[in-house]
């Protein structure tokens, strides 16, 4: 190894510590690091991925606000990460019964895995904030974003979702949710999710879907593919025709940047799997040929407009 690699990988072990630190601030010194080589993101990465020096870092993760950090990575479900108040090794959480309560934020474009005491499984997409209490282990709140639960189903002890004020409660095995502003979106890709319990609550098994675009609004019920249902967990995002504003929104959660319909877009329909793999950039050109539109680069994000033809 040559001593500017050296140099670089102990930048990197340096920034990955600083970054933890609830008193950080230098997010623009760390961009410009990141942004002055391109081997800085690989260099951050794989001193992320070191467990040695990782375990001992993440021994109490700080929270990090979705916008507070400009970093895209794809933080995928690595090996067990070590006991820890919130261990972090890689993107994988591990919540011990024994830790004050925690919020766990991602930034946009992040994705991070959490496991809970009893052995439920969170997958949190980008710019997302759940806050889970230890003292009440089987239940989540979601403050805004978008989140899957792989629960663990405990008849006696049913696992609670609070999102905007509404109370889920699994009845089932795996569900995802999306907290926007004010818009709540339910959907069950395995057993069932009982909104709001009680008088008027509705059921939601397999393939059925909820949206609610307000708190006092009436919510409305649909149906999809359970195969599709919080499918961005796995890296992709799977469609069963629905119209490509809803696909703006998943792929400026997934990728980290805005991405808007112009031009009539919007109402255009997609049945089909896009891969999340690689740079944004990467994402929409394979993206643009399979929806049937042109990407715009337009400040930090992207306009997207019909191209020539119909979506394939």
């Amino acid at each position: 190894m040559s001593a500017q690699d050296s140099d670089i990988q102990e930048a990197a072990r340096l920034w990955a510590i600083r970054v933890q630190e609830p008193a950080f601030d230098d997010w623009t010194g760390f961009t410009e690091w990141l942004e002055r080589d391109p081997s800085h993101l690989a260099a951050y990465e794989a001193a992320l991925d070191d467990e040695a020096w990782a375990v001992a870092l993440f021994s109490a993760a700080p929270a990090v606000e979705p916008d507070a950090l400009p970093v895209r990575r794809w933080w995928l479900a690595g090996s067990a990460a070590a006991a820890a108040a919130v261990a972090v090794v890689g993107g994988w959480m591990v919540l011990d019964r024994d830790a004050p309560a925690q919020q766990i934020a991602t930034a946009p474009g992040e994705h991070r895995t959490i496991e809970l005491a009893d052995g439920s499984r969170l997958a949190l997409n980008g710019a997302t904030r759940v806050t889970i209490d230890p003292d009440t282990p089987r239940q989540v709140v979601l403050e805004h974003g978008e989140a899957r639960f792989d629960v663990r189903h405990d008849a006696s002890d049913p696992f609670v979702v609070v999102s905007g004020g509404t109370r889920l409660v699994d009845a089932g095995t795996v569900f995802n949710v999306v907290q926007d502003g004010d818009a709540l979106e339910v959907a069950v890709a395995e057993g069932a999710v009982i909104y709001q319990p009680g008088p008027g609550e509705v059921r939601l098994a397999p393939g059925d879907t909820l949206t609610r675009q307000g708190k006092s609004a009436k919510p409305l019920l649909g149906k999809a593919s359970p195969q599709t249902v919080g499918s961005w967990a796995t890296g992709e995002l799977q469609y069963d025709n629905p119209a490509l504003d809803q696909v703006a929104r998943d792929l400026t959660r997934s990728i980290g940047r805005p991405v808007r319909s112009a031009g009539g877009a919007g109402r255009l329909r997609f049945t089909g799997t896009l891969v999340l793999r690689g740079t944004p950039e990467e994402v929409l050109a394979r993206a643009g040929p399979l929806l049937g539109v042109e990407f715009i680069a337009d400040g930090e994000g992207w306009t997207m407009s019909p191209a020539h033809g119909p979506p394939r």
